[in-house]
């Protein structure tokens, strides 16, 4: 979720190369849409935004205890953040209002970064330990080897992960990245898997039939993406590929729907997911109890 939501002045807080986060991409789909491992790095669109905001706190708290001034960073869209399905699998709902939702984050005002204004009034000196505050130092990073050989990196003594640790706990950066890894993997069993590539043929014959010459899922996206390259920032050009978009994402659905997609994936997602539960049962035990645990607090904080 962090990537997505935070300005580029936190860019680097986790850092795979540089730039990946602490925990991405919550979910708020349709719950009848399947996940691997039961949806764990799946949150709705409410509890992204709640945690988001609990954690800007928490930043904000301990920034002030190391004698820096930190703004809260707002989200912006929660919903177009967390529509995104591991299969590729669309929501009812999403993807009439938003397509894909491509289109859409180009042309959305994106929330201004609120501590720009205090950073460029700092001296080069100061500016760099506000920084260093928030995000850490390399030299005191952390890394972490994902099961795909994935190494993240990142500094325990930053505000950052102070924030994270007093939401969810010590250990969720390291096991929800271990979670994100194998929902990866796994999503991407299923689509090996003879199930799930016979419904993809129904599907592409669907869309033939529609006039759209596709192969596998991701296709209608990677051309929305092309078009939008080809609008080159163009208002009329954006607003054109949206109308398409639209268009395109309501045959996809229609399609999805008749080729039994989702239906396809929950038939062979068990058997694909068996080997990640057996190897890393306690870790998704614990991630599963901290997430629990956290939406809890949120839970009472609103009460």
């Amino acid at each position: 979720m962090r990537r997505q939501l935070w300005p580029a002045a936190a860019a680097c807080l986790l850092v795979a190369g540089c730039g990946a986060s602490g925990h991405e991409g919550p979910g708020g789909g349709e719950p009848g849409l399947p996940r691997p491992l039961s949806g764990a790095v799946h949150f709705s669109a409410a509890q992204a935004g709640a945690l988001h905001r609990s954690e800007e706190e928490q930043v904000r708290s301990c920034m002030r205890g190391r004698g820096h001034v930190y703004r809260a960073v707002r989200v912006s869209d929660p919903y177009r953040l967390v529509a995104e399905n591991p299969y590729g699998l669309l929501d009812a709902d999403r993807a009439r209002e938003d397509g894909y939702g491509i289109a859409a984050e180009q042309v959305v005002d994106r929330p201004q970064d609120p501590n720009a204004s205090h950073l460029s009034a700092l001296s080069e000196t100061d500016r760099a330990a506000w920084q260093k505050a928030l995000v850490g130092d390399e030299k005191h990073h952390r890394t972490l080897t994902l099961p795909d050989g994935v190494k993240i990196r990142y500094d325990p003594r930053s505000c950052v992960q102070a924030a994270s640790g007093a939401v969810f706990g010590k250990r969720w950066t390291e096991l929800h990245h271990l979670m994100e890894g194998l929902t990866n993997d796994i999503a991407g069993t299923v689509r090996k898997t003879p199930g799930f590539r016979e419904a993809e043929q129904a599907w592409a014959g669907c869309m033939a039939e529609k006039g759209h010459t596709y192969r596998g899922l991701s296709d209608p996206r990677a051309e929305t993406g092309r078009l939008l390259e080809k609008a080159d920032g163009d208002p009329a050009g954006q607003r054109s590929v949206g109308r398409t978009e639209l268009t395109l994402a309501g045959d996809d659905l229609v399609c999805q729907q008749e080729a039994r997609l989702a239906e396809a994936v929950a038939e062979v997602q068990g058997d694909a997911e068996r080997k990640s539960r057996e190897k890393w049962r306690q870790e998704i035990e614990d991630h599963g109890a901290m997430k629990a645990a956290a939406l809890a607090e949120l839970g009472r904080t609103a009460g």
